[in-house]
């Protein structure tokens, strides 16, 4: 019996869950599903069957790893000295060259010897071929592979360091920083794209930090079929981390770089676990881990290059049709400019309004001025003629009062301070009566006296 890539996976995931949560599956996959139920119950009735043997595929190779150490051997021209630790696929030495002619440290991956019947080791060394194709400071690189005591193994970079989780953990890092790796992340994977390799396996045990605190990507998969490789009626074997691995590559199915992006966005949730829903940082993470393929960025590019927007406080690729949070992203990248050129528009508007204000109290005076011209010609033309020159001067006074008071374009100040000006009394002269001259001749005389 052949098993379908889909009934694996759903039988893994069945192992996983309790006898309720198994019953309650059991019953929908019946319910949706008849043909997938019927090729599961049997696996689950008869666990020691053939059939489960196969079905248990990649997780059946971890109880039987290399059951004898290798530590010291010399494998072609490199010396193997101690294990450095045991996957899903493999076992990793630490190795250095058995020759003098260059001083390297190594790490060498074994091959699982129980892949053999599962695995081409001509695709292996495909897969490995194009590994060592990659050059990238944040992936580690492959330098050899070859066959040793019918096991197969690949030679790379020996990366000095700690897993992504356990630096985490040991480590403060600040928003940016972990941003910042992110990033470094991505452009690791945008290279590996670019030479068509996927990851097919991101998590954070398979990120390395160094000694600088550089990432470096390892333990690519080479067991997974991606979506330009010809269907094969060969068991693939469905090694991914449930965790991190997209819905497509848990279905079995064909992967593209969108899975890699996929595990990308579940990354950054891990890195940033209490994100708010509204941030940045959980749109992007959104974005990343839609289950449609066309919902999610199209190219790891795309998600980097939103990465490197937040570090730089520029608005991401699919918020920057909102006004209000493209000036919220210049507030924060340049608040000193942006401090003085608002306070410029704030002078220049309040100096406008001001401006403004003034110009309507001079219309306003000139329209007062020019109705008090016309109250004065008025008088001064009434003043004329043989009737009006025989009015009082006190009549003239009271007709051009009444007419100022009953003027409604005349501001009242106006009104009051010409009224005022009426009512104040003409000071009068003072008649200056003229001295008569002294006689002269009487004046000599007394001067002759």
């Amino acid at each position: 019996m052949q098993l379908g890539k889909t009934t694996t996976q759903v039988f893994y995931r069945l192992l996983d869950l309790d006898e309720k949560q198994q019953k309650k599956a059991l019953e929908t996959l019946k319910e949706n599903h008849q043909t997938l139920y019927q090729e599961i119950i049997p696996l689950l009735t008869t666990s020691t069957s053939e059939h489960f043997t196969k079905l248990l595929g990649f997780h059946a190779q971890q109880i039987c790893l290399f059951d004898h150490d290798l530590s010291g051997q010399t494998v072609d021209k490199y010396q193997l000295t101690h294990e450095l630790g045991r996957g899903g696929i493999g076992v990793v030495y630490s190795a250095v060259r058995a020759n003098d002619t260059f001083e390297q440290e190594l790490a060498i991956k074994f091959i699982q010897p129980s892949f053999n019947n599962l695995l081409d080791k001509h695709a292996l060394f495909k897969e490995a071929q194009l590994l060592a194709n990659l050059n990238h400071p944040y992936i580690a690189k492959v330098f050899d592979g070859g066959e040793h005591q019918d096991l197969v193994y690949i030679v790379m970079e020996k990366v000095i360091g700690t897993t992504l989780n356990e630096f985490t953990a040991n480590t403060s890092l600040s928003k940016n920083q972990k941003l910042h790796l992110f990033s470094q992340i991505c452009q690791a994977l945008e290279h590996s794209h670019q030479h068509n390799v996927l990851h097919a396996d991101l998590k954070p045990e398979n990120i390395l930090i160094d000694k600088q605190g550089l990432p470096k990507l390892i333990d690519f998969n080479l067991t997974q079929k991606t979506h330009d490789e010809p269907c094969s009626n060969q068991h693939t074997l469905l090694a991914f981390s449930e965790q991190f691995a997209s819905p497509e590559q848990k279905l079995g199915s064909n992967l593209t770089p969108q899975s890699d992006i996929y595990s990308l966005g579940q990354l950054l949730r891990f890195l940033f676990p209490n994100l708010t829903d509204k941030s940045d940082i959980a749109q992007i993470q959104h974005k990343a881990t839609q289950v449609h393929l066309s919902e999610r960025y199209q190219s790891v590019a795309e998600l980097r290059l939103d990465i490197e927007c937040l570090l730089g406080s520029r608005p991401i690729a699919f918020k920057r049709h909102l006004p209000l949070y493209v000036t919220q992203c210049l507030l924060k990248r340049k608040p000193i400019q942006s401090f003085l050129f608002a306070l410029l528009i704030l002078s220049g508007a309040t100096f406008s309004t001001l401006l403004a204000i003034k110009n309507h109290q001079l219309e306003q005076e000139k329209i007062v001025a020019e109705k008090m011209m016309f109250e004065v010609t008025q008088l001064l033309f009434h003043s004329k003629g043989t009737s009006t020159s025989q009015a009082s001067i006190g009549s003239m006074l009271e007709l051009t009062r009444r007419r100022i008071l009953s003027n409604q374009e005349l501001p009242t100040h106006i009104k009051q301070k010409m009224l005022l000006a009426m009512m104040t009394p003409i000071p009068t002269k003072q008649k200056i009566t003229a001295v008569p001259p002294k006689d002269s001749t009487q004046q000599e005389k007394k001067a002759a006296l």
